[in-house]
C-alpha cells in the first residue's frame, strides 16, 4: 500500500492547477490535475483519491454536479470534496453544501500552504487512511537561484496582470460599443456572451491574485466577477451605472497592481458604514450590498440624527440618500465634511435622481461618487470595496 495521500484537484486555469499540484506534490502528495468536472468525473470512476479540490465554476461540467456525482456513488459517498470558489456566488456554494461539499474556502484569501494543511486536517477528520498509514513527509523545496515556486508565482502575476485588465478592458468597451438597434435577443446573446468572457477572464484573475497573496486584488476581483456571472445572467441590467463602477473598479485594480504589494483588509479592522435614506426598502437594498462584502453598518432614517450620530462615532464609508424630507443629502454632506474625523471619509450618494446635474451637485457637496435606484447589491457591494481600498491607500501615502 502506497504511504502517500493522493488528491484530485479540478481547476480549469492551468498555471493555478500547476502551482497547487507544486505545492501537495512538495507536501507528500500523489496529485492528478483534472481541468473539468466531466474529466474529474470519467477520472473518478477509475480510481478513488483521499480528496477531491474543486472549482465550482468550471467550463462544461460544474463543480456543484461533481459533488452530486460523488455523493450518488456508493464507492466515493464518503470522499472528502474541499469547494474552492467565490464568496461573493452565495448561491453556489449553498448548493454545493447541499450536494454535499465537507469545505468550502474562498479563493481570494486561501494561499497554498494554507489550502494544503486544511486537506490534510479534512481527510484525516473523516478517516482517510490516518489510522493505517501515513502521508510521506513534506519532500525538500529547491527552487533553485529564483527563489521558491511561490515567489515565481508571484513575479510572474504582476508580469502578467497588465495584460488580463487589458482584456477584460477590451471587452468592456465592446460591451459598452453594442447597440440595441439589432434583433433585441441577438443584442442580449451577444453581451451575455461578451459578460461571460470578461467573468473568465477576472476568474483567473482571482484565483491567481490569491494565490500570490495579493489579497485585495483577489477580494475585488471576485466582487467583480460575482457581478459579471450575475450580468451574464440577466444582461438587461448593465446600466451604464454598472458599467461606470466596473470601469473604476478595474482602474483602481490596475493602479494597486502598478505600485507595491497590497494585503487585504488586516483581519482586525472592522469597517462600519453609515446609511442615512428614509425609504425603508432603498435601505434594505443597500444593507444587502454591504452584507455581500461583510461590512458592518448603522441605518438611520433621519439626516438631522444621522449628524449627531457623527459628531460621536467614526464610519469608514458613507452612503446618503439625495431627496429626503427634512435635509436633502447635499446638505447633510455639506454638514458632515466640516467634521474633521469625516473630511475624507467616502461618501456614495444612492439616489433615483441620476442625471449630470445631480453629478455635478454631488461633487460640489463633497461627494464621492453616485449609484442609480434601483441598483444591483452586488454593484453597490463593488462601489464599496473599492472606495474602502481607495481611502485606506491614500491614508496610508499620507502617513508615509
Amino acid at each position: 500500500m502506497s504511504d502517500q495521500f493522493s488528491i484530485l484537484i479540478v481547476e480549469d486555469d492551468p498555471i493555478i492547477a500547476d502551482l497547487y499540484q507544486k505545492r501537495f506534490v512538495v507536501d507528500g502528495f500523489d496529485v492528478t490535475l483534472a481541468g473539468d468536472g466531466q474529466v474529474a468525473i470519467d477520472l473518478l470512476k477509475k480510481s478513488k483519491p483521499d480528496a477531491v479540490l474543486l472549482d465550482l465554476m468550471l467550463p462544461q461540467v460544474n463543480g456543484i454536479e461533481v459533488v452530486k456525482f460523488i455523493r450518488a456513488d456508493d464507492k466515493l459517498k464518503k470522499l472528502p470534496v474541499i469547494i474552492f470558489t467565490n464568496a461573493y456566488l452565495g448561491n453556489m456554494v449553498q448548493a454545493a453544501w447541499k450536494a454535499g461539499a465537507d469545505k468550502c474556502l474562498t479563493k481570494a484569501i486561501c494561499k497554498p500552504s494554507q489550502v494544503v494543511q486544511l486537506v490534510r486536517a479534512t481527510i484525516e477528520e473523516r478517516g482517510g487512511h490516518a489510522g493505517t498509514r501515513k502521508s510521506k513527509a513534506a519532500k525538500p523545496h529547491s527552487a533553485g537561484k529564483g527563489g521558491s515556486d511561490e515567489d515565481d508565482f508571484r513575479r510572474r502575476f504582476l508580469v502578467d496582470s497588465p495584460q488580463i485588465l487589458s482584456e477584460v478592458r477590451t471587452r468592456l468597451q465592446a460591451v459598452v460599443k453594442s447597440e440595441t438597434d439589432t434583433a433585441y435577443l441577438h443584442w442580449l446573446e451577444e453581451r451575455s456572451n461578451l459578460l461571460k468572457e470578461m467573468y473568465h477572464v477576472l476568474h483567473s484573475l482571482t484565483g491567481k491574485a490569491g494565490a500570490a497573496g495579493f489579497g485585495q486584488v483577489a477580494q475585488l476581483s471576485s466582487a467583480l466577477e460575482a457581478m459579471l456571472q450575475e450580468l451574464a445572467d440577466t444582461p438587461q441590467n448593465t446600466s451604464s451605472s454598472v458599467l461606470r463602477t466596473f470601469a473604476h473598479a478595474v482602474d483602481f485594480l490596475a493602479l494597486i497592481l502598478s505600485g507595491t504589494t497590497p494585503a487585504a483588509l488586516n483581519e482586525h479592522e472592522k469597517p462600519v458604514a453609515l446609511l442615512v435614506d428614509d425609504e425603508v426598502f432603498s435601505r434594505r437594498a443597500v444593507i444587502s450590498g454591504l452584507e455581500k462584502v461583510g461590512l458592518s453598518y448603522v441605518s438611520m432614517s433621519s439626516p438631522a440624527e444621522a449628524l449627531e450620530v457623527l459628531d460621536k462615532q467614526t464610519f469608514d464609508l458613507i452612503f446618503l440618500d439625495i431627496d429626503m424630507p427634512e435635509m436633502d443629502g447635499f446638505t447633510l454632506c455639506e454638514n458632515l465634511r466640516k467634521n474633521p474625523a469625516h473630511k475624507n471619509t467616502p461618501v456614495i450618494f444612492v439616489t433615483g435622481l441620476n442625471d449630470f446635474q445631480v453629478r455635478a451637485k454631488s461633487s460640489l457637496a463633497g461627494g464621492n461618487d453616485i449609484i442609480g435606484k434601483p441598483f444591483l447589491p452586488i454593484e453597490l457591494a463593488v462601489k464599496a470595496l473599492t472606495h474602502l481600498y481607495k481611502n485606506k491607500k491614500k491614508s496610508k501615502s499620507k502617513s508615509n
